[in-house]
């Protein structure tokens, strides 16, 4: 009897830890963020991704629209979901969107996978890019290993694995109704509020285990990017990232072969654009770019490059700014309203100083251009004799300058005695400048 008074005891303590347990482990949602993933998936997406963590929202959904992408970031942004406390819900949306090969990894990495209706997913066989084709990869190193990993994370939610296969090797396309048919999602929804409504009181496991998503009552918010992920989201263009290198290794050459022009300058800066485009180290980037900003402007104000040198300083000063990844909110625990203005307070003297340089360089390239004008700005005014000419030669002050100087002779007139004195210039007399030949001025008496 005692025995089953005990097992009896223990059963009851149970149950009331489970219900405990339970109610500890449901997550309150007040505040969801919806990230949205329109373009190719690159490192810029990686880095909103994180961001987006940062905040903390109580669960994120990643709005994917996307023809696909780069595999190591999508190894990251899976990653990411897999040591998360944030519930992730992938949704294929709007109406008719599609997420093909890397957003089909990341739709079924997420711990709930939704689709709107009419929406396609699927061939996510890897592939080379080249400049204008791709090429299918075969190597079945490469797909035993990318099967593997969508294979694990199917399993992991209890999703139809043996899909995998067909999506990697075959390139298999499903609709919405057919990936819900065949156990690849969970949830077919017209939009977001619709899909917000229908994850309500599902339970999901998480990094730190299992957990129930309540969402009654949740704010949905659209996530926006930092400067940082936008300006990011340009360079990661695999387009414009081969275009900065391409330019960039030119102008080094251009600028080796032809020193004092600054190209070897602009070739460092659109090479390390480039790196950080194709997914080089953000943070290490930006401190490269931070230091190369500042070394320029100094040497600026000790040289005459006439703001070349400078202009490129304030470039790569305001890029550095902008990429240093630990001056971010979260890390310093400060708002991002804060953070921005910091931004802004260090780009906008930045700008400035760009504008003085230009303008300054354009009156420089002006004055180039002009013709000289030694001597016409004279003509007309009035100098001083500094003693009596001879031979209708002799010298004059003008301005506190000492200029050779002769008579002008009229053509075709007498010289009488008296005409002759008349013209004569003693020292002290004022003369009137009419002309020069060469550097020596033609002079007249004043009357």
């Amino acid at each position: 009897m005692k025995k089953f008074l005990l097992v009896g005891f223990i059963c009851v303590l149970a149950l009331l830890f489970g219900l405990v347990n339970i109610q500890a482990e449901e997550i309150h949602a007040k505040k969801i963020y919806v990230i949205d993933i329109d373009d190719t998936i690159t490192s810029a997406t990686v880095e909103m991704i994180k961001e987006a963590v940062n905040e903390k929202p109580d669960v994120i959904i990643l709005r994917l629209n996307t023809p696909g992408g780069d595999l190591g970031s999508t190894l990251e942004i899976i990653q990411i979901i897999d040591n998360s406390e944030i519930p992730f819900v992938g949704y294929v949306g709007p109406k008719g969107a599609y997420a093909w090969s890397a957003g089909t990894f990341i739709l079924l990495s997420t711990h709930i996978a939704a689709m709107s209706p009419n929406s396609i997913i699927g061939s996510c066989q890897p592939v080379y890019i080249g400049a204008n084709e791709y090429t299918l990869i075969n190597e079945s190193k490469i797909l035993n290993a990318v099967i593997a990993i969508m294979k694990e994370r199917m399993k992991m939610y209890d999703r139809n694995f043996s899909l995998t296969e067909k999506f990697i090797v075959e390139n298999l396309n499903l609709n919405a109704d057919e990936a819900k048919k065949f156990n690849a999602i969970e949830l077919i929804a017209d939009n977001e509020h619709d899909l917000v409504e229908k994850i309500d009181g599902m339970n999901v496991r998480v990094a730190s285990g299992e957990k129930t998503i309540i969402t009654k009552n949740a704010e949905i918010l659209h996530y926006e990017p930092s400067i940082k992920t936008k300006f990011m989201s340009v360079l990661s263009n695999p387009l414009i990232a081969s275009l900065l290198l391409m330019l960039g290794i030119y102008a080094l050459i251009f600028g080796f072969s032809s020193p004092g022009m600054g190209a070897e300058i602009l070739g460092v800066l659109c090479i390390l654009l480039g790196l950080i485009g194709l997914g080089f180290d953000v943070n290490l980037a930006g401190i490269a770019l931070l230091i190369l900003g500042i070394a320029l402007i100094i040497y600026e104000m000790s040289s005459h490059s006439f703001g070349i040198v400078g202009g490129a300083g304030v470039i790569a000063l305001v890029t550095g700014i902008i990429f240093i990844g630990p001056l971010s909110s979260p890390n310093f625990y400060v708002s991002r309203e804060f953070f921005n203005t910091l931004l802004y307070s260090i780009i906008f003297p930045s700008i400035i100083f760009a504008v003085f340089l230009i303008f300054a360089a354009t009156k420089i390239f002006k004055s180039w251009k002009k013709k000289p004008v030694i001597g016409e700005s004279i003509i007309g005014e009035t100098a001083e004799s500094t003693e009596d000419f001879e031979n209708k030669t002799g010298f004059v002050m003008y301005k506190g300058e000492l200029w050779k100087a002769k008579i002008l002779s009229d053509e075709g007139e007498g010289e009488g005695e008296g005409e002759s004195e008349n013209k004569k210039i003693l020292k002290g007399n004022k003369v009137k400048i009419k002309g020069m030949d060469g550097y020596i001025l033609i002079v007249e008496k004043f009357r």
